[in-house]
């Protein structure tokens, strides 16, 4: 234990001579400081609907609603134009004018929108057909369907909490952790083994008491503790506290050891660090693909949680942004737990071997 203690001292001091550490904790403050004083808390911009209720069914509808909540609420109008003339004056509007459908056809209500040049018609045809829809459930007693299809609809929340309310920045931090913490497993430990065999000092490694596992294990320990004050920096000062701290930071360190290993892999087949930096590369862009299920959840194909950084960003989100979906933390450790044992057996044993051959 001692002379793996050793080595990892030793790998702290190269890492801060080669400026790759002090480098990774720079760059940990830089993000931090950009989510907290950069970064918007709120991306979204309020959008004006203009509508010209010719019904007055919907306007008397929300005008309930605003005396029940004390809402206010001033976007009706009379006449198209005084559609077409907010819509000038503010670019994000758009206007809907509503009117009676035609008995001909069976339609209750139609609606026509009138909308910014920048609108797609698929867009267009979506909105309308919401509304039509909408707009013949409200009309009494059920509208256009049959009273035995409403009761065949059934409606089932399968997460709890108001995820709308969590400040963009923070929402950011899961998908930052993985790409500045998760990953630099393997970016780092790629660059470590290929800079250890160019030189050929590995292979003193293979004459020592350490041996190979001793080498390996040691350089593990460094970027742990690397990955661990890097994830710490970002955490805290965004997050606000130590809410989440510990779940979170399990689930970023068997994703660094998953990272590792395949960094270890990788160093195995290549002598320099450069050789290997197009795998690094496209490795880290097929592990961060996760992340557009994580801000676009309706996309979630089943061949995407194949990839182990999905259970990394939806453990580190329940982690961080808590409310009915702890299991997805502890589903992700133990996925990433498994993933982790059997990568890192295997690429132990595929690095020691191309090491031996080596002679």
């Amino acid at each position: 234990m001692k002379k793996i203690l050793s080595l990892f001292k030793k790998d702290v001091l190269l890492g801060i001579k080669d400026v790759f550490i002090l480098l990774e904790l720079a760059f940990a403050v830089v993000i931090m400081l950009l989510l907290l004083f950069v970064f918007p808390k709120d991306i979204q911009r309020d959008a004006m609907v203009y509508i010209q209720d010719e019904t007055g069914m919907v306007q008397e509808i929300i005008n309930n609603l605003a005396e029940d909540i004390e809402m206010e609420f001033d976007a009706f109008v009379e006449t198209r134009e005084e559609i077409v003339e907010g819509m000038i004056k503010n670019r994000n509007a758009m206007g809907v004018i509503i009117s009676y459908g035609n008995e001909e056809d069976g339609t209750l209500y139609k609606t026509e929108m009138l909308v910014q040049p920048y609108t797609t018609d698929a867009m267009m045809k979506f909105v309308e057909t919401e509304m039509e829809d909408m707009l013949s459930i409200l009309h009494p007693p059920f509208g256009t369907y049959p009273l035995d299809v409403y009761k065949s609809v059934t409606l089932i929340s399968l997460q709890e909490g108001l995820r709308d309310e969590i400040p963009f920045n923070r929402r950011m931090l899961p998908a930052l952790i993985l790409v500045m913490v998760g990953i630099l497993g393997m970016f780092a430990m790629v660059s470590l083994i290929g800079q250890e065999r160019s030189d050929a000092t590995i292979r003193a490694f293979r004459v020592t008491p350490t041996g190979m596992i001793g080498f390996l294990v040691s350089k593990n320990l460094m970027l742990l503790a690397v990955s661990i004050v890097t994830f710490s920096i970002l955490y805290i000062p965004v997050m606000g506290g130590f809410s989440g701290y510990l779940p979170a930071l399990m689930i970023t360190i068997l994703t660094v050891i998953f990272g590792s290993a395949v960094g270890t892999f990788l160093g195995s087949y290549f002598d320099n660090p450069m050789a290997s930096m197009g795998y690094v590369v496209l490795l880290m862009m097929v592990l961060s693909l996760p992340a557009i299920s994580l801000f676009a959840p309706t996309f979630s194909p089943e061949w995407l949680k194949f990839i182990p950084t999905y259970h990394t960003l939806f453990g580190l989100d329940a982690a961080m942004f808590p409310d009915n979906n702890a299991h997805f933390i502890w589903n992700g450790a133990l996925i990433l737990g498994a993933i982790d044992v059997v990568a890192v057996t295997l690429s132990g044993w595929v690095f020691s071997h191309n090491v031996r051959k080596e002679g």
